[in-house]
């Protein structure tokens, strides 16, 4: 290649790395923080983990106490001479409460309610960013909330006080705001940037790396190397990135050290995504970084062409055949979100019997004849 040329597809190499990174966090979004089915998902691995079901028994024991007049209940039912101890009684039934909710949250019938918490204050928050219509939720005056009120009202019925609720408690115990009203505006509009860089990007990205390798004759399998270099690095920065995130979240905003473990537990539940994106680049790295190896005029890779050549040329139907049963093994595994994903199965599917095909005409150009004695021929890897 000339100077120039040369210049022109590592630049588009690089670019495309770039926009990578940026797609890659997009697609998290989108599919992970807009997708309720995934939200939900998360939600439920929340909930079963121990330190974050602790932490979440504490916050609603919390709110049934602000619920509940224990001490008012105890002054009723103890005689007289009793009634002095109800203060000291209601804070040690106080402090049994988290240990009673914990059990509660445990069972099968608590996670079912959690899911249908969750899938409901997340369904509403999508509906309203998308600008569809969600009940008695708008931009105009309400907000986005997680009601936790069906699971505390369940709780006391469980403890046996679902009629002693206290008459003055503010209604609203036990909504946590997940976005305000005067924020939606905003919201809606970061939602609909993130829709359309999704797709414009991803397409951006697959036509720079591809116009990059047309670019490159006749070096097109050290720049096809390089594409795969940069998947493989893409894919460390992610996995890196958001280890260490989640380090600085933690540590910057929770204050107490004994509910850092389950913080970080909760991040990592929350940007699984983000870890099966990493992988697929990794492993999508390395297998573009096989196929410039393979193609390329190093003796292990010439004699694994001599020894493909004869099979290549006369049975064809075998090795797509072979090639479709280890497609469909890695569908059916399912490792990564990509491979579990409409788009993402095509893209793949396009990218190996692609590659396949122009392995095997390179193979049958560089041994025509008999592929245990004849020599390649050097003129078949000009291109390549």
């Amino acid at each position: 290649m000339t100077r120039g040329r040369s210049w022109l597809v590592w630049g588009l190499v690089v670019l495309a790395t770039v926009l990578l990174l940026v797609t890659s966090m997009t697609v998290f979004t989108k599919r992970q923080l807009l997708n309720t089915d995934a939200w939900t998902d998360s939600a439920s691995q929340l909930l079963a983990n121990d330190q974050i079901r602790t932490l979440l028994s504490s916050r609603i024991a919390d709110l049934l106490n602000q619920r509940v007049d224990l001490q008012a209940q105890l002054e009723e039912r103890l005689p007289p001479r009793a009634q002095s101890a109800a203060p000291a009684v209601a804070a040690a039934l106080e402090s049994a409460t988290a240990r009673v909710v914990d059990t509660f949250l445990a069972t099968a019938r608590a996670q079912t309610l959690w899911e249908n918490i969750n899938r409901r204050a997340h369904k509403a928050i999508v509906n309203v960013l998308e600008g569809k219509d969600a009940g008695p939720i708008s931009t105009a005056n309400g907000n986005v909330v997680l009601d936790l009120r069906p699971m505390i009202a369940q709780i006391a019925t469980r403890l046996g006080v679902q009629d002693r609720l206290k008459q003055g408690a503010d209604p609203k115990t036990g909504e946590i705001v997940i976005l305000r009203s005067d924020q939606l505006d905003t919201a809606q509009t970061a939602v609909k940037v993130f829709k359309f860089l999704t797709v414009f990007l991803a397409i951006l990205v697959l036509v720079l790396y591809a116009l990059a390798v047309y670019l490159a004759h006749p070096r097109r399998r050290i720049v096809l190397a390089g594409v795969g270099t940069s998947l493989l690095l893409s894919g460390l920065i992610l996995a890196i990135v958001r280890r260490e995130a989640g380090n600085l979240i933690v540590d910057s905003l929770v204050k107490v050290e004994a509910n850092k473990p389950a913080v970080l537990t909760a991040w990592l539940v929350e940007t699984n995504l983000l870890h099966d994106i990493a992988i697929a680049l990794i492993a999508y790295g390395l297998l573009a970084i096989l196929a410039a190896f393979l193609a390329g005029p190093s003796r292990p890779a010439t004699a694994v062409r001599r020894w493909a050549a004869p099979t290549m040329k006369e049975h064809p139907a075998v090795v797509y055949a072979a090639a479709v049963v280890l497609f469909l093994i890695v569908i059916a595994w399912g490792p990564t979100n990509a491979t579990r994903q409409l788009v993402g199965v095509l893209i793949l599917a396009a990218l190996l019997f692609g590659g396949l095909e122009v392995w095997r005409r390179q193979a049958i150009r560089e041994f025509p004849g008999d592929a245990a004695t004849e020599e390649p021929q050097k003129s078949a890897l000009r291109g390549v």
